[in-house]
């Protein structure tokens, strides 16, 4: 692996506690709901990991749309609750800053509160990228394939959702009404929940291993 010198400063300059966190989003040709545009998108699901420290969980968050409606305000105003006032938020890639802005354009009631969260993001992907490289990364800081390299004992293989685009399709598909019976349902919901999670303590996992490669 080649470590740069200047992981060790990125690093420490997290500011603690930390929220590690992950949203996942549906988009369609057909709007699933009233008074949407073709093609919006649509923020449906967080996860939060709130760490003290490096390897010091405080607690875990997490928040999944009413799939009988649009949920976006709502959405909204439990991110900003969940996330507090202090503290980096820690995101992997620049979507939620993106979908983050989106929603302070949608709601100028909210749109302070929304848009002070964005100077607090580290886009963790971002310091891999320059100050990590791993031959099994094969060219690629995507989290599927950081984790493997960096953290062989965690996976998404026992997931019956494990990747992006299931579960914007199962939520499309729950909107829709494809799923009638409660317990199905429910099933699908908790696959959506344990997905979302597993990214946001993937994230916490990759950077408890950096830690330990910081020169």
């Amino acid at each position: 692996a080649h470590v740069s010198k200047s992981l060790k400063l990125e690093l420490n300059a997290i500011k603690w506690p930390a929220y590690y966190l992950d949203f996942e989003t549906v988009m369609t040709a057909i709007p699933l709901y009233p008074d949407i545009a073709p093609y919006t998108q649509l923020p449906i699901q967080y996860s939060i990991h709130k760490y003290s420290d490096v390897d010091k969980v405080v607690a875990h968050k997490e928040f999944l749309s009413d799939h009988k409606k649009d949920n976006r305000r709502q959405f909204a105003e439990m991110l900003i609750s969940d996330l507090e006032s202090e503290g980096n938020i820690i995101t992997y890639s620049n979507f939620e800053k993106n979908t983050i802005n989106t929603l302070a354009r949608l709601y100028p009631d909210l749109s302070d509160k929304l848009q002070r969260m964005l100077d607090r993001i580290v886009d963790f992907e971002a310091i891999i990228r320059k100050n990590f490289y791993h031959p099994d990364f094969h060219g690629s800081t995507s989290i599927k394939r950081t984790l493997p390299a960096l953290v062989p004992d965690m996976s998404y293989d026992d997931l019956q959702i494990s990747e992006g685009d299931s579960a914007s399709a199962a939520f499309a598909y729950l909107a829709l009404g494809r799923w009638k019976t409660a317990s199905e349902i429910e099933s699908i919901r908790d696959n959506l929940r344990y997905y979302c999670a597993r990214d946001t303590l993937a994230m916490v996992k990759l950077h408890e291993r950096l830690q330990s490669w910081k020169s």
